[in-house]
Formats: C-alpha cells, structure tokens, sequence
C-alpha cells in the first residue's frame, strides 16, 4: 500500500508517524458518539431528545468554532508556526477533556445535563484545536496526488486502530472497571493516556517538512471565506460528505441500542467489541483496493461504489437481526469496506483541494472536519434522539433493565438500519451527479 519508491513518496516511516495522529482523532470522535448518549439514557436517565440536544448544541456552537478559528489561524499564522505544533496544545488539553466527560457529579437533571453540555463545549475546543490543522498538514507532505491517496490510506489503517480503541476497547473497559458510571470513569482515564500519546507521535512523525510559501494576501473577510468554500469542486464534495456522515452517525450511535433491544443481547458491550474489531480489519484489508480503485476507475466513482456497499449491507443488517453472530460480523465487515472507501477517497479529495490551493489549505480543512463533527452529531446525537423519543424509548426501563415496547424497537430499527443508507445513498448521488475531481 505505501511501498511505493518513487521520488514523489513520503518515507513510509513519515506516512505511519503521520497516520498515528489519527488514533486520538478517531477516538474524540468515536467515543462520544458510540457512548455518551447511551450513557447519558441508560446510565444518567436522561430522556434521548434532551440528552441529543446536550450533546449536539456543544459540537455545532463550539465544535464548528473552533474549527473555524483553528483553520483560519494555522493559515494566517503557519510561516511563524508550523502546524504541527498544534498537535502539541491538543495533546496537553486532551486529558482533561476526555477526564471531565464522563466524571459527571450527582443531583438534578438540569445540574447533569449542564455538566455534560459544558464540559462537552471545552471537549469540543480541544479536538478543533488538533484536528483541523491535523488534516491541513497532509497537503504540506504529500506533494501530488498519489501522495496524498498513499497518505490517507495509513490515514485510514490507523482511523481502524482509533475505532477500535474507541468501538471495541472502550466498552470492555466500561465493564473491566465494574459498569455503571464509576465503568466509563475508568474507561475515560485510559483514553485520556491514549489520546496524547499518539499526538505527539505524530508530532515529530509529521516533522522535516517546510510549508508551502505564504503568499503575500490579505486577511480573508467571512464573505471571501464562504466564497471560497462555495466552489464547487469543494461545495458538493462537502455536502455529499455531510449527508453521509449524518447516516453513519445515525447508524453508530443506534449499534449498542439495535444490540441491546432488537438482537435483545444482554452481553452488547462484548459484542460491540467483536463487531467493532471486524470493521478494523474490514477497514485495514480494504485500503489497498480503494487505492487501485481511484487509480483505476477515479475517486468519485470509487466514491460512490463504498457507499452501495456500505448502505447494502446495513439494509441487510436490519432485516437480520435474528441472525446468528457469524452473519451479523460478515455484515459488519461488508459495511466498513465500504466506509472505508467513501471515507478515504473524500479525505483524499480535500487534499487534493488543499494541495492545489495552500493558502486556503486551513480553512477547507476546518470545513471538512466541521462538517465532520456537524453531520456525525446531528446524525449519531440529536436525530437518534428525536427519533427515539418519536418512538417512545423509554430511560426509566432502560436504567431499570426492562424491555423496551414493539414502537420503540420500530424507532431504533429506523434510527440504526433504515435512516443511514438513506443519508448514505444521498450523498452519493449529490456527488456523482455535480461532482468532479480536478
């Protein structure tokens, strides 16, 4: 996959210290995603539509600001700062956010679901503060194309490690420490050790290389800014990219409720773990197709092939969640293979956009990792949640162990299996329809 020996090849020790960044990305944005809201119904009691709104007001207000800023910034300041060193403050803020998430205090509803708003709100200053300029540094390694397509495929095998720390490892560490509230306490003290580590990896993984030059221009105004954003080579390939991400957000936050009340397994944080571990190795196994495949067929046809895959093999999901174990991994794989495709090829797109307009490189990643964190959240925070309220879920037997009623299950079938393929095809179609690679 990164073997590749010609001149315009990053060293692969480069790629893999820069991809290991990417570990504690995946992990802020995996872990509250798969979690919090489960924790918040299931553990704090807290009804679906007010604990999705606690979630996602915090990512759209300061979540999207401080992409903003951070994009904005590592442009107007990246001759006197290279952008790796905004690595460095994520790594030292990364602990105590990752800390203060699930170290929610006792008392009243309000008093919690304000804890959780506010803390999520600094959670989401921090991981703007890494991950914008994270994704801005691959068009300042990666000097061409198949660069940039070899890069994000590392960028890609290492999201694998993220989700799996953050899918698999962190629920079982939920159940190491004893479940319950003091469970995802532990959980979030080892992860707050994770998180920095890689960090500062690929803080000196991502070194040697000097930025672009700075052209002399003026300081963008909102309204240049927007303009920018708006053409269409980067346009569509955002709003494709959002709708999808809302159904994958969709189907991630619902997993643990679809295991849980529909597969009716009372061992769902296990099966997470065996389930999430296969979409690792689905995402790793694939990389090197996805690559051959935009060599081969382009990245926007590529594009759209990951998401049949991925929205097939969650129709078939839903409609087999009586299947055994072996049938539901065999889906599951199927659906990070596609994602992987999707995922990696966007990513791959908007270096290209970066690569070819380093001025800006900042401000499209802030846009992307924005759309990012909006779409995942609107998806796997407030819709699950509205759609689950629609349906009736209910917290109180959810805290109490009790079985959910044939309407609820209904709105977790939509919210898991129904709704993301949907999204996904959407997307899909907006980008083959409008889009274009150069």
């Amino acid at each position: 996959m990164a073997t590749d020996t010609a001149p315009h090849a990053l060293p692969i020790g480069r790629q893999i210290g820069y991809g290991i960044g990417q570990i504690a990305g995946q992990v802020f944005r995996d872990v509250p995603s798969l979690l919090l809201l489960f924790f918040m119904t299931t553990v704090l009691g807290i009804a679906p539509a007010l604990a999705g709104a606690a979630i996602f007001v915090p990512k759209l207000v300061f979540g999207v600001g401080a992409d903003m800023a951070a994009g904005v910034l590592s442009d107007r300041w990246r001759a006197r700062v290279p952008r790796r060193w905004w690595l460095l403050a994520g790594a030292a803020g990364a602990p105590l956010a990752m800390i203060l998430l699930f170290h929610v205090p006792e008392g009243a509803t309000l008093l919690r679901v304000s804890w959780v708003a506010g803390v999520f709100s600094l959670y989401m200053l921090v991981f703007g503060c890494f991950s914008v300029p994270y994704l801005a540094i691959a068009g300042e390694l990666a000097a061409d194309s198949r660069g940039r397509t070899l890069l994000m495929a590392w960028r890609l095998v290492f999201t694998a490690v993220g989700v799996l720390i953050g899918g698999a490892l962190a629920p079982a560490l939920v159940q190491q420490f004893g479940g319950g509230q003091p469970g995802y306490e532990g959980m979030a003290r080892v992860l707050a050790i994770i998180c920095p580590l890689a960090l500062v990896i690929a803080f000196f993984g991502s070194g040697g290389t000097a930025p672009a030059p700075v052209s002399a221009r003026p300081a963008l105004s909102p309204r240049a800014a927007l303009a920018v954003l708006l053409r269409p080579r980067f346009g569509v390939l955002l709003g494709a990219n959002l709708l999808q991400l809302a159904g994958s957000g969709m189907g991630y936050a619902a997993l643990l409720y679809f295991l849980s009340y529909n597969m009716h397994r009372a061992d769902a944080l296990q099966l997470v773990g065996a389930i999430v571990l296969t979409m690792c190795i689905g995402i790793i196994i694939a990389q090197p197709l996805w690559v051959w495949v935009a060599r081969r067929f382009g990245k926007i046809r590529g594009f759209v092939a990951g998401s049949l895959i991925y929205s097939a093999a969650y129709l078939a999901w839903g409609a087999a969640a009586m299947a055994p174990v072996p049938v539901i991994l065999g889906l599951a794989f199927a659906s990070a293979v596609g994602n992987s495709g999707w995922a990696m090829l966007g990513f791959t797109m908007v270096a290209d956009i970066s690569g070819d307009d380093p001025d800006h490189a900042g401000l499209y990643s802030a846009a992307w990792i924005a759309a990012d964190k909006i779409g995942f959240a609107l998806g796997g925070t407030l819709l699950v949640g509205l759609v689950l309220s629609a349906f009736g879920f209910d917290s109180v037997r959810a805290m109490t162990g009790q079985p959910q009623s044939a309407r609820a299950l209904i709105g977790v079938l939509v919210a898991f299996a129904v709704a993301p393929p949907l999204l996904n095809l959407s997307g899909a179609a907006v980008l083959a329809r409008w889009g274009r690679e150069r």
